[in-house]
């Protein structure tokens, strides 16, 4: 294979559509977190073509791996950048003239923007709900983003919106920022 739709490609994809402002930088990133992530799994043969993976299966496997390490909540949302992150790649792979990213630079689903307006957020749209019916809505965000700052330390933000804006983005790195020990 040629490697034009590997694990690398996907991820020289994602950082493509940020770069070139065809979606939101956070949204590129958190797509590529979650692919990196969960694409780690794969031998190098079964890296060649990501866009012939059957998710399902790939998710069950990162699961029995990553053990108790992630909640359930966590590895649906997982599931869903990684399923997003590949269906846009593939759209591009077979038609880069016509290609429109399924998440516009506002954060919003193109193909579900008509609903925003009905009481429903794009953000309620992504977080997988249970069969069972739930009394309280469901939170702003319930992913959990690993970051490996060390060599074995990895540091879980949680509760990040997805709609997360620049300033807010500096407002929580300036907290961690001065939580840093100047020794």
């Amino acid at each position: 294979m040629d490697g034009k739709r590997s694990r690398e490609a996907l991820l020289e994809f994602l950082d493509y559509l940020a770069k070139k402002g065809l979606m939101n930088k956070a949204t590129a990133n958190a797509r590529k977190a979650a692919a990196n992530t969960v694409l780690s799994i794969l031998d190098s043969n079964e890296a060649e073509d990501v866009t012939i993976i059957d998710i399902d299966q790939l998710f069950a496997r990162y699961a029995n791996l990553a053990g108790s390490k992630y909640k359930p909540e966590s590895l649906n949302v997982y599931r869903g950048r990684l399923k997003a992150a590949i269906e846009d790649f593939k759209n591009y792979q077979n038609n880069p003239m016509a290609f429109r990213p399924s998440i516009q630079s506002n954060g919003r689903k193109v193909t579900e923007r008509s609903r925003v307006g009905q009481g429903e957020t794009a953000a309620d749209r992504s977080i997988s709900r249970p069969t069972a019916s739930v009394s309280s809505p469901p939170p702003a965000s319930v992913s959990i983003l690993p970051i490996p700052i060390r060599p074995e330390l990895v540091v879980h933000i949680q509760g990040l919106p997805y709609d997360l804006t620049p300033a807010e983005a500096n407002k929580i790195a300036n907290v961690i920022r001065a939580m840093a020990s100047t020794e």
